[in-house]
């Protein structure tokens, strides 16, 4: 079972890495308009919605492997950890909301560049606490 477990939860963190592109990603999205703009935004919108449904499997996964099958961390590593990935949910729920936003909006250009500092925050701190989340999932003893 713990290989099982192990699966779900590297290719759920996987995914979620995926994110790590997205503010490098974000110059190709100010360069499109029309037609462009609106399947890159979709595309964008897809993913936002399959990283949340990684990060409620990597909560699962790793949960059951902290629990089930290892000594218990530290309660600093599980409030960090919990933590870090409640906030790369809240900033993938930011960006969604943010993508929608523009999508339906009459003039998407317009909205696009108007909310363009926004993106590019949400995409770099959402780097940022995937980054940490990566260090202290990794270094359980940390906190020890």
């Amino acid at each position: 079972m713990y290989s099982i477990l192990v699966f779900f939860h590297v290719i759920s963190a996987l995914f979620l890495g995926v994110f790590l592109a997205f503010p490098f990603i974000m110059k190709r999205l100010f360069s499109q308009a029309g037609h462009e703009l609106k399947t890159i935004i979709t595309t964008f919108l897809t993913f936002t919605r399959g990283g949340h449904y990684a990060l409620i499997l990597l909560l699962i996964t790793g949960g059951w492997m902290t629990m089930g099958y290892s000594t218990y961390p530290s309660i600093e590593w599980v409030v960090i950890a919990t933590l870090l990935l409640v906030l790369i949910g809240a900033m993938i729920g930011m960006i969604n909301t943010l993508l929608k936003k523009i999508l339906s909006s009459e003039q998407p250009e317009v909205n696009l560049i108007n909310n363009r500092t926004k993106l590019k925050w949400y995409g770099w701190c959402l780097f940022l606490f995937i980054i940490a989340a990566s260090f202290i999932m990794t270094n359980r003893g940390l906190f020890a």
